[in-house]
């Protein structure tokens, strides 16, 4: 159902192509760790795979008006950095009761078009969770300089004069991690994914 959501709301305008599908496993808890490249990340990985999953937004986003509706309706996670306590625990029954979690472990939107260090949230909470949580890392590409990026005004006007109806996006999902990874581990899978 998700899939066809996604489909009737961006397939209009982007034509999604999904490298690694098989990587994703079909039971079981998974951390989806990715690259944080627009707006409409959350919404391209959900179009892109079969599994419903449970988002990690920054309560900015999570408040504002025009996206609040859209992310309580995919049962995203609201989290504060300054008191994550609360969601890092909401995180951890939800990877027990075995759903599909997506966090963006950099923190933030970049704003080079580059993967950012990543943050240690999801460290912590894989060290609280059952030990059959698998990693699985992914990687949006293409929507540098989209509208949805937060690319700088030069390279947003580069990409109009190139204007496609429909925008080619590649999302490439890596092979499963075990949940003793660690950062370091996680930004060189995520960057072998980029291109």
């Amino acid at each position: 159902m998700r899939q066809i959501v996604g489909l009737l709301l961006f397939g209009w305008r982007y034509r999604l192509k999904v490298t690694g599908l098989d990587n994703l496993p079909k039971t079981g808890p998974v951390l989806l760790l990715g690259n944080h490249i627009s707006w409409i990340d959350f919404a391209l990985i959900q179009w892109a795979t079969p599994r419903t999953i449970r988002f990690v937004v920054h309560d900015d986003y999570y408040r504002k008006p025009i996206f609040n509706w859209i992310l309580r309706g995919v049962g995203a996670v609201s989290i504060r950095p300054e008191n994550s306590r609360n969601a890092m625990q909401n995180i951890i029954n939800l990877l027990n009761d075995d759903c599909v979690v997506g966090i963006f472990p950099e923190g933030h939107i970049s704003t080079t078009g580059e993967l950012s260090d990543l943050k240690r949230g999801f460290e912590k909470i894989l060290a609280e969770c059952k030990d059959n949580v698998v990693v699985v890392p992914f990687a949006i590409n293409d929507m540098w300089g989209s509208f949805f990026s937060k690319a700088p005004k030069l390279i947003k006007n580069k990409n109009k004069k190139k204007f496609n109806l429909r925008r080619s996006v590649n999302v490439n999902i890596g092979k499963p991690l075990t949940s003793e990874t660690n950062r370091n581990a996680v930004k060189s899978s995520i960057g072998k994914l980029l291109f």
